[in-house]
This record gives C-alpha cells, sequence and structure tokens, in this order.
C-alpha cells in the first residue's frame, strides 16, 4: 500500500485545503500580473502619465466598452452553439 493510502481522511482533507490555498495565492498572482500588465498596456498605448487622468478616461468610456463586449460576447456564445450543433 502506499503512504497516501495509509493517512486518515482528515490528514488528507487538511492536505487537500493547504493545496487549494497555495493554488488561490498563484490565481491571485496571476491576476494581479494581468492587471498590471493590461494597465501598463493602456497607459502607454494612450500616452497618459497620470493615474486620475487614466480613471477620468476608463470612466468616460466604461458604458461604450459593455456595449461592445456585450455585443461580442453575444455573437460569441451564438457562434459557438453553431458550431457545437454541427
Amino acid at each position: 500500500m502506499n503512504e497516501m493510502a495509509r493517512k486518515d481522511p482528515l490528514s488528507r482533507a487538511q492536505e487537500i485545503e493547504e493545496q487549494i490555498k497555495k493554488l488561490q495565492e498563484k490565481q491571485r498572482k496571476y491576476i494581479e500580473q494581468a492587471q498590471k500588465e493590461i494597465g501598463q498596456y493602456l497607459m502607454e498605448t494612450w500616452d497618459i502619465e497620470d493615474i486620475e487622468q487614466a480613471k477620468l478616461l476608463i470612466d468616460e468610456f466604461k458604458e461604450e466598452a459593455k456595449k461592445y463586449f456585450g455585443s461580442g460576447q453575444n455573437t460569441e456564445e451564438s457562434n459557438g452553439q453553431k458550431t457545437s450543433d454541427q
């Protein structure tokens, strides 16, 4: 028998909980990295040097972005349904 099979269920549950915490931390770091890259790209692309200026522009275009991405997702979803039906 291997060592894992001999461990009691509570011990295995604790190990799984620790793995979940490590994965959540890893996920958090990836999200932070993505957000940093996106922010950097936005500021470089729009030639923005001031954070408050960036926030104002984001707020200004927020509704347009929601409409744009909302309609884009609906198109993708319907395309996905067509593909899966074939």
